[in-house]
């Protein structure tokens, strides 16, 4: 799971994850991310949740993610699809959680 630092800004909870298939498993890895991304948007705590394919590097992953505060993405890491997600990610990806970036937004 990836680590949540403490000392986080308050407000929204941006991040960002890069992920990259295993040769041969992008086709499955695309599904685990589908149905992440269905599951993450019924979230309370979830604003945004969007993922997207590499056009050119079709085993490249890209999730756009924002919660509502540090405590909905905590509380986003105790679910079960979540959990699920990190299971398939062993099996089919080349990362793991150091994938997520957590992001400040500059103003």
């Amino acid at each position: 799971m990836p680590h949540v630092r403490d000392d986080l800004p308050p407000g929204e909870r941006p991040m960002v994850a890069i992920i990259r298939a295993v040769p041969g498993h992008e086709d499955q890895l695309a599904a685990a991310i589908t149905t992440l991304t269905a599951a993450v948007r019924q979230e309370p705590g979830c604003l945004e949740f969007r993922s997207f394919r590499d056009v050119e590097e079709p085993g490249a992953f890209y999730l756009y993610e924002i919660y509502t505060n540090t405590d909905a993405f905590r509380l986003h890491l105790t679910t079960n699809h979540v959990a699920h997600f990190f299971t398939e990610l062993a099996q089919h990806a080349t990362t793991d959680a150091k994938a997520l970036v957590q992001l400040t937004e500059l103003r």
